[in-house]
């Protein structure tokens, strides 16, 4: 059943988003249509999660992945202190692959992200579509302007507490240890979000993501879902590094006196030898290999959306550590972080990361 006071809601944001956009140009009116429309959908199709348990003709690998996401929203309530409220207690199926694609740009000689702002919820660097030809056709015209681009299917996302989150086919079937980790990390967005710095909100949601998992899996005695996720940690931690190394690298190379010739020479350079040296590193280290394809499309933007999920990490894994693992502390902690202004709460976060600010 349609609810019309929802049809009513979404008018209103629409009839508002018009306004703004008859300021800006016709491109953002179709973006933000297309972003209404996307959302709708998803909202349109929930069914409640204990309505389909307890339907018979509900096929049973279904059923035991959503008793499982019940099972991983008590967790989180209970031991990770999260307020859960509503989310993830409802399904939709969108019969697709990913629920959006994000894109991600950088200039052809820099790291810096593109990006783009919106009402509500500041700028950010990537920006989402829920139909892949609009994401490649917005990519396509960054290239045209010369940027580096990266259109990338997600399977999740979270709406910062506008609406109660229901779980997708888009990722309903992932192993256990996977799908724990993708609703802690989406709901630790509930939690704390700033506005325009996707570098604190999604190092801030990953840190949580891993101790919350870590803490899953043993509490259910999945001893080898946990070897399998530490192994796959392991490759990931040399993967951050070695993107890091060669991001250091290039901006070292940008940076430069160069001409921008010899700079797009040596950076074709730089992105060969990391697609080679990481492949060999694999099989030295006898690694998975879970990235290697990762680099067969490297470039910046690429390399900027790696370094914007994953640069504070360890220092918000640091502040869990220093709260004793109380989670609802460390919450308050980041809480007064966020207040900061950018520049003062990036300079805490770097002393964590130099571990001048550990216990």
């Amino acid at each position: 059943m349609i609810n019309k006071p929802f049809i009513i809601f979404f008018g209103s944001i629409l009839l508002i988003l018009s306004a703004l956009s008859a300021l800006q140009g016709c491109g953002h009116f179709s973006y933000y249509q297309q972003a209404i429309g996307g959302q709708y959908e998803i909202l349109s199709q929930r069914v409640d999660i204990e309505t389909l348990i307890n339907n018979k003709n509900t096929p049973d690998k279904l059923k035991h992945k959503l008793e499982t996401v019940l099972q991983i929203r008590s967790f989180s309530a209970h031991d990770m202190a999260m307020d859960i409220s509503s989310n993830y207690t409802q399904y939709s199926n969108l019969q697709r692959k990913y629920v959006v694609w994000n894109v991600s740009a950088s200039p052809a000689l820099s790291l810096t992200p593109h990006q783009w702002c919106y009402p509500i919820v500041g700028c950010q660097s990537y920006r989402g579509y829920f139909h892949q030809e609009m994401a490649e056709k917005e990519a396509a015209n960054l290239q045209q302007q010369g940027y580096d681009t990266w259109v990338g299917g997600v399977s999740a996302y979270s709406t910062l507490g506008w609406f109660e989150d229901p779980v997708l086919n888009t990722f309903i079937f992932r192993n256990d240890a996977d799908l724990a980790a993708l609703l802690i990390h989406e709901l630790s967005h509930q939690i704390l979000y700033i506005k325009g710095d996707t570098a604190f909100n999604e190092s801030f949601a990953t840190a949580i993501e891993i101790e919350g998992l870590t803490r899953w899996l043993k509490k259910v005695e999945q001893e080898e879902l946990l070897i399998a996720y530490q192994q796959k940690r392991e490759e990931k931690s040399f993967f951050i590094e070695t993107v890091s190394a060669t991001t250091k690298k290039l901006k070292v190379l940008y940076d430069s006196e160069l001409s921008d010739h010899k700079k797009t020479l040596k950076k074709e350079q730089v992105f060969s030898e990391l697609k080679d040296n990481y492949k060999k590193s694999v099989v030295e280290k006898s690694l998975p290999g879970y990235y290697t394809h990762w680099f067969d499309e490297v470039n910046n933007a690429r390399l900027a959306a790696i370094s914007n999920y994953y640069h504070y990490v360890p220092a918000f894994s640091a502040m869990i550590e220093n709260a004793n693992g109380d989670m609802a502390a460390f919450y308050k902690q980041a809480k007064a972080l966020s207040e900061k202004d950018k520049d003062v709460r990036n300079e805490i976060l770097n002393s964590y990361l130099t571990g001048s600010n550990r216990r």
